[in-house]
């Protein structure tokens, strides 16, 4: 099977290619619980720094706000850092940061395989479903945030999941079935609370398919156990949310005016079109989506109609939620978890579309917007975001804008002079010439001609790939431990994608004629 072999090759290509930073923002505080759970049974926090919103305080205890399922997710990151700690070649910060990325990597891995899985159900060919998955995994943000410990990881993978098996159970119901779908529908819960509003849009695609298909009676059979395994999911939220606030509905989040009372015009134009956080400008193959929607609603209506209510309600969402924007973080955070299901948009009308006249011309254009959404990701990873947006607050901290302030930058949103997409490419560039002027050519002067001192972002900036923050110093055991690392990564990459051409020329001989 090529999607076991697809799993292998991406998270051995995301690790390859990951961060050198440790977990910051609300992932350091969700990791940090981690180390607890595992260290001490306790969930709890134990650090001094962060926003109060970050944090529920009872009975003279700190805690995340988060849900547990975000914890428990890392702890497959925590317990690869012990393994690595005990290597006396390799230094605790470095592979402390290095092993925080294996749990995002493994998960953006098997939410692309997943994402394979559902394109092969979707009719497309094993080279087409391949390919369609490496323009998921290099070309838009999942691969940001597969280089990522945030939460995003988590819910993209069990988005997927509940997405699969919400199509499996919609053909072929059974028991079992039916029963992992609740456990997904769990899972996904647990990893966002607000994302218990896709469960009717899931309950209503297979109980349709189903009555279409003439096995109504076997989802109504399974229908106890799948409300049994769901309760004891829901009973994980409660207690979680007991443990934090002494309440069962209060999961302790304090965002002043209300958690969900942003601007959802602004949100919406944010997320699809501003400069700053468009998902069209940080994914350019999502314009594919947009064309490809109509004939995947001819062709697959009620599928196309399960994916749009899922789309559309998490924009919605989203956009009113009052910290949309993610700060400090690269794009549309909000909406990772949605983009392998928006990319299945333009399938079965991208190949076909490939072979109708103009075939030149409309590979170049698909070439050309798979090319810029590869751009784009390399650009992100090449500093981390973080920089820039503090470089953002330095300017607007000493110039003294009217309308600036911190947890709502709106002129990086909007304003397309102080785009991260412009402002990380301005400061590559100054990277790679060693030139630390930033103020000289800032991408803002055309708006605001007064000088900024950007001293102390200057020395923070670095190129972020983990094997370079092994090469510090002058001790060459480091070095060497990197060095074997990424042998040992590169050569099972190298062999996870020779072995994704063995299934093509095992197609390619079944048509042969016989000797």
């Amino acid at each position: 099977m090529t999607a076991p072999r697809l799993f292998v090759f991406l998270f051995c290509a995301f690790m390859l290619l990951t961060s050198r930073e440790p977990p910051w923002a609300d992932a350091h505080v969700v990791y940090d619980t981690t180390e607890n759970l595992v260290d001490n049974a306790r969930i709890d926090v134990r650090l001094d720094s962060g926003p109060p919103w970050f944090y529920a305080h009872r009975d003279g205890k700190k805690y995340g706000v988060f849900p547990l399922g975000n914890v428990v997710a890392m702890v497959p990151s925590y317990l690869a850092y012990k393994l690595l700690a005990k290597i006396p070649q390799l230094p605790d910060k470095p592979t402390f940061a290095l092993a925080a990325h294996f749990a995002p990597s493994l998960m953006m891995a098997a939410a692309c395989a997943l994402f394979f899985v559902i394109a092969r159900r979707r009719g497309l060919s094993r080279g087409w479903a391949t390919g369609a998955t490496m323009i998921v995994a290099f070309a838009t943000f999942i691969f940001i945030y597969a280089r990522s410990p945030y939460s995003e990881a988590l819910q993209t993978l069990v988005l997927m999941w509940l997405v699969e098996r919400t199509l499996a159970m919609g053909e072929r119901p059974t028991t079992a079935g039916i029963g992992w779908l609740a456990v997904a529908a769990g899972v996904l819960v647990n990893s966002k609370l607000v994302n218990v509003l896709f469960l009717p849009f899931v309950a209503w695609y297979v109980i349709d398919r189903a009555r279409r298909n003439g096995q109504l009676d076997r989802v109504w059979r399974a229908l106890p156990l799948a409300i049994l395994v769901f309760a004891e999911f829901s009973f994980v939220v409660l207690w979680h949310n007991h443990i934090k606030t002494g309440s069962l509905f209060d999961s302790g989040y304090q965002i002043k005016n209300g958690v969900f009372s942003g601007d959802l015009f602004a949100g919406l134009y944010g997320f699809l079109l501003s400069t700053g956080k468009g998902a069209f400008f940080y994914s350019p193959p999502l314009v594919l989506a947009v064309l490809g929607t109509r004939t995947a609603w001819q062709r697959r209506r009620a599928e196309t109609a399960f994916f749009l209510s899922i789309i559309v309600l998490s924009l919605l969402f989203n956009a009113k939620f009052r910290h949309w924007h993610a700060d400090y973080c690269w794009g549309p955070r909000h909406l990772t978890a949605i983009t392998p299901l928006v990319m299945l948009l333009a399938f079965p009308w991208l190949p076909e579309a490939l072979q109708r006249g103009r075939v030149r011309l409309r590979k170049f254009a698909v070439g050309t917007l798979i090319a810029a959404g590869v751009a784009v990701q390399l650009l992100g990873a090449s500093i981390y975001w973080d920089h820039y947006i503090r470089v953002l607050i330095a300017v607007k901290d000493q110039t003294g804008a009217g309308g600036w302030f911190q947890e709502h930058l709106s002129h990086g949103h909007y304003i397309p002079a102080f785009s991260p997409l412009r402002g990380q490419w301005w400061m590559l560039r100054h990277l790679v010439h060693d030139d630390g002027d930033l103020d000289r050519d800032a991408p803002w002067h055309s708006i605001i001609p007064y000088p900024a001192n950007m001293t102390d972002a200057w020395t923070r900036v670095r190129l972020d790939w983990w094997p370079l923050e092994y090469m510090q110093g002058t001790d060459a055991r480091p070095k060497v431990g990197a060095a074997l690392l990424l042998i040992m990564l590169s050569a099972t990459a190298a062999t996870g994608a020779l072995a994704l051409r063995r299934p093509r020329r095992d197609e390619e001989r079944q048509v042969l004629p016989a000797a």
